[in-house]
């Protein structure tokens, strides 16, 4: 079945931040995401797929959304190519719905340790971020104004998938982000080029946040100011510095191990 104008151009005004926002809704391509997303129980709206353009394991995974009820879409592949956001595609894109969470309900959940981006405006490094922080049990992501879009397809396939299995909130307000997490007893752990480094930082047993700021400014000033610890990363002096998805990665790697250390 072809898509009318009207639905072609619906689904290619959700290729830009601005149709992704207005609808709260985007669209994600390529197997191995869509598998993820199928694991993780986020299902899309409608699969829209090019019998002639997909692959086996495409296939398979058509045959697993329509078992769980998702609604599936012969397209041709003219139509994939309109809604596909990559030279290669795979002959399968998606449309989801976004998930709304509350900065406040989810807060009031108790996550053991959370992530917040701060000024993260790169894709792929936010998307790596993602990706980390599902490796290193970080429970909900938090972006601020400033940061980039974390429906971006970049960002998406930068984070492996990653995407779909964490709750995650985005474009809060530092200045309120500083005032829920104290209110929720949150420690804020701040990435800082001034701050303590971490082999001489005993990582306690608490509630915690920690915030990672742009390579080139750092972290905004509300959540600088509040930060109970600002903590960097020892490195080599042939090194000036590493990248906030880098940097991220290592020091979620280092609060991860107080949880373990515990069991």
């Amino acid at each position: 079945m072809s898509l009318t104008k009207t639905e072609i151009k619906y689904l290619v005004s959700l290729q830009n931040k601005k149709g992704r926002r207005n609808e709260k809704r985007f669209l994600c391509e390529g197997v191995r995401l869509l598998e993820e997303a199928l694991d993780s129980g986020y299902f899309p709206k409608t699969v829209f797929y090019s019998p002639a353009d997909i692959s086996d394991r495409g296939k398979k995974l058509i045959e697993d959304f329509t078992k769980k009820k998702v609604r599936v879409q012969t397209v041709s592949i003219k139509e994939i190519n309109r809604l596909s956001d990559t030279k290669a595609p795979q002959g399968i894109v998606a449309l989801f719905e976004m998930r709304n969470y509350s900065l406040e309900k989810q807060l009031h959940t108790n996550h053991r340790n959370i992530l917040v981006c701060d000024n993260i405006g790169d894709p792929g490094n936010l998307g790596t971020l993602l990706r980390s922080a599902v490796a290193f049990d970080i429970s909900l992501i938090i972006t601020t104004d400033g940061s980039a879009e974390l429906a971006n397809p970049k960002t998406i396939r930068a984070s492996m998938g990653a995407f779909f299995k964490l709750p995650f909130i985005e474009n809060v307000n530092d200045e309120l982000l500083v005032d829920e997490l104290k209110a929720n007893s949150y420690k804020i752990y701040n990435a800082d080029v001034k701050g303590k480094y971490i082999s001489e930082t005993t990582p306690k047993s608490e509630q915690s946040a920690l915030v990672i700021g742009s390579e080139a400014i750092g972290t905004g000033k509300a959540l600088t100011e509040s930060a109970d610890y600002r903590i960097k990363i020892p490195i080599s002096k042939k090194a000036e510095s590493l990248n906030a998805a880098m940097a991220g990665t290592v020091l979620m790697f280092w609060m991860n191990l107080r949880e373990r250390a515990k069991k």
